[in-house]
């Protein structure tokens, strides 16, 4: 079983307060549509992004010398970031999320000058792609999030099935609440703030685990359905793991007030885990980018996949 993992700084009071009351089913059902369309347009910039990491792996590969590290640049961090330090990180990803689709070539332009000066002009975008329609990527996005509504508005009329739209598939109401918002909510916060991409045993907590330490600052990730859990207290809700134990899961969640902590920790400890340093170099990123902007941190996995070419 292979491992397509990420680390994610996490908007804990959107994902409280925005996310889990629609999906408890209060409001409007258009009442995420400014998230979705925000997504939409964040969607279109790492799509441009990425074809321009893309394309200087491509001039990368025919040409030596070159200093770019491809498992960084590409299948790393979030958009086309190049450079190092928490502060430089930090504003290029603030830069990425207020940029518009149009915006992108410019902003990739000055990484590729930070690569070499000498490559700007030379290195051309990977247009092997392409995006579907914003209707599309809109309904893709939503899909998950309204049909998580769905069942808890079924549930509320004491219904047990509830049907998806399209091809008219029935599940039952009670067992997708109890068993898919964590991944779905931290999917849909992702589209709005992308997390490091990595592959294999790389996270957190099993780092941690691996080495016999203690994974200081993690806890479950019952903060991604809290309110469900409140307002449906008569569910079967499952005991989450404080770790990853499978595919397509959320694993250790840091509260904001604990990145700090745990990022330290992690840090003092870098040299005893299991993995590639630059894996754990993407960890401290993601950790250094939600300390900076006061939010929380979690471990995932298949939330990005480079061999589907789904990117962050």
């Amino acid at each position: 079983m292979g491992f397509d993992t990420s680390f994610h700084p996490v908007d804990l009071p959107l994902i409280e307060e925005r996310l889990l009351p629609y999906l408890a089913g209060h409001g409007d059902d258009d009442s995420i549509d400014d998230l979705v369309a925000r997504a939409v347009e964040i969607r279109k910039v790492r799509f441009r992004a990425k074809a321009w990491a893309l394309g200087v792996q491509e001039y990368a590969c025919d040409h030596e010398g070159i200093d770019f590290a491809a498992h960084l640049h590409v299948w790393g961090r979030p958009f086309f970031l190049v450079g190092d330090g928490p502060d430089r990180i930090a504003e290029d990803l603030r830069r990425y999320l207020t940029a518009s689709a149009d915006d992108v070539d410019a902003l990739a332009v000055e990484m590729i000058g930070r690569i070499g000066p000498g490559l700007v002009g030379l290195v051309e975008p990977d247009e092997g792609g392409q995006l579907p329609d914003d209707a599309a990527l809109a309904a893709g996005l939503a899909m998950p999030l309204r049909m998580l509504r769905a069942a808890a508005i079924t549930l509320r009329r004491g219904e047990r099935w509830v049907r998806r739209p399209g091809d008219g598939r029935e599940f039952d109401a009670a067992r997708l609440l109890t068993r898919e918002v964590p991944y779905c909510v931290l999917e849909f916060a992702a589209a709005l703030l992308p997390g490091w991409m990595s592959r294999g045993y790389t996270w957190p907590t099993r780092l941690c685990a691996h080495a016999g330490l203690d994974a200081e600052g993690f806890t479950a990730p019952t903060a991604l359905t809290g309110l469900l859990r409140e307002e449906f207290s008569d569910l079967e809700w499952p005991d989450l793991p404080a770790t990853i134990g499978g595919n397509y899961m959320v694993g250790g969640l840091v509260p904001a007030a604990s990145v700090a902590e745990a990022r330290a920790h992690l840090a003092c400890h870098r040299d005893r885990f299991d993995c590639d340093a630059v894996d754990v170099r993407k960890i401290d990123e993601a950790m250094v980018v939600a300390e900076r902007l006061g939010l929380g941190f979690c471990e995932a996995t298949e939330l990005y996949s480079a061999m589907e070419g789904n990117l962050n």
